[in-house]
């Protein structure tokens, strides 16, 4: 961990691991790109809390990693896997519920059962909400065949977060090909990502939903360094097509009813999820304000350690660093506040080597990308 603790909790939302059901389902090039982290990502016990300890991390919030169940064609082995998958989470979270906390893999394949999937980890094992890893086979959270997973959501007052994933074939197909490799992952994801998220807000989702909370990581998925110039040209030019529908003598449908700025704001909140950069993070703050701002890692696929010095150096006052580190993921969450938990007290020889190899490894992809 850092010398001194930035915070005195602190809570990481975008943390995955790997169930064998669902790793059957990948495809082989996929599993080769996670061979390298896969030890890491199937562990949710002792070693990870090792790497936890040794960063000074309190809570994990658990989800699958990417893409899911969403990567499913068949939609009641996507219903049979979300609950194999959630009850194996569920006792996770049991057996450690002071440290790990869990998001539902849903089978958005058929919604109704992704709201029923939704309700029943709630009631059954207390998490916290869902993840979604994007798109389902090319359809989106606003077509209206999503009303009850949403309508679900929002009345049991648990966010979604819109985890990346690669864009539909035709979209990576006409855009990234022959670079797809390097540049859905890079440049694909977090485009795919703010955009599903514009649909929302464009689609007057949480027009219908006024409090529907939606997560997206990343430090917003591109969308806070494009946030004036969408505030004014989105909405305006929503407002002006609208009344010119009416004008029309047409009937306006899926528009915004307020702007994008209050949508934002009300609505969506971004994570720090593999993202350590100031200058990212100042625009984040500048454009959102820092109660809609909450910590992340994305661990295992970025380090703990180099998350934990961001979170310590950034430029925030003490306040609003209590905020980021746990405060508003507390409120959101509904998690019991810091004082009822029991102090992370981390192995320091296992502290130091966490520190050294994450220096290390840091040096040598510096090295590597200059």
């Amino acid at each position: 961990m850092t010398k001194t603790k930035p915070a005195a909790r602190v809570i990481a939302l975008e943390e995955a691991f790997l169930h064998p059901a669902l790793w059957e389902q990948y495809p082989e090039g996929l599993k080769q790109r996670y061979s390298v982290v896969k030890k890491r990502l199937s562990d949710v016990g002792p070693d990870r809390l090792k790497v936890m300890d040794a960063a000074g991390i309190d809570m994990q919030v658990l989800s699958h990693v990417q893409p899911g169940v969403q990567i499913l064609t068949d939609t009641k082995l996507a219903v049979q896997i979300s609950r194999e998958v959630n009850d194996w989470l569920g006792n996770v979270v049991r057996t450690y519920p002071d440290r790990f906390a869990g998001f539902a893999a849903l089978p958005t394949q058929s919604p109704r059962e992704a709201a029923a999937e939704l309700e029943r980890t709630v009631i059954a094992y207390g998490f916290k909400g869902a993840l979604i890893n994007g798109h389902t086979n090319g359809h989106y959270l606003d077509e209206p065949t999503f009303a009850p997973l949403l309508e679900q959501a929002q009345g049991l007052d648990v966010p979604i977060y819109i985890h990346p994933t690669d864009p539909p074939t035709q979209i990576s197909a006409k855009y990234y090909a022959p670079y797809t490799d390097r540049m859905v992952p890079s440049w694909g994801w977090p485009v795919e990502t703010g955009t599903h998220l514009l649909r929302l807000i464009c689609g007057g989702i949480f027009d219908q939903y006024a409090n529907l909370k939606i997560i997206v990581g990343h430090m917003g998925e591109l969308l806070p360094y494009c946030y004036a110039r969408l505030n004014i040209a989105l909405t305006m030019g929503d407002w002006l097509l609208s009344a010119q529908e009416k004008k029309a003598g047409k009937r306006p449908q899926g528009h915004m009813k307020k702007s994008f700025a209050y949508y934002m704001k009300h609505n969506v909140y971004i994570t720090s999820s593999g993202v350590f950069e100031q200058p990212v993070f100042d625009c984040a703050v500048g454009m959102l304000g820092i109660d809609n701002l909450m910590f992340s890692v994305d661990d295992p696929l970025r380090d703990n350690i180099e998350a934990m010095e961001f979170l310590a150096d950034c430029r925030l006052s003490a306040q609003d660093r209590e905020r980021f580190a746990h405060g508003t993921a507390e409120r959101l969450l509904k998690l019991p506040p810091h004082q009822d938990q029991p102090t992370v007290r981390p192995n320091r020889r296992e502290a130091f080597r966490a520190r050294l190899r994450s220096r290390i490894g840091r040096a040598v992809i510096g090295t590597l990308v200059k």
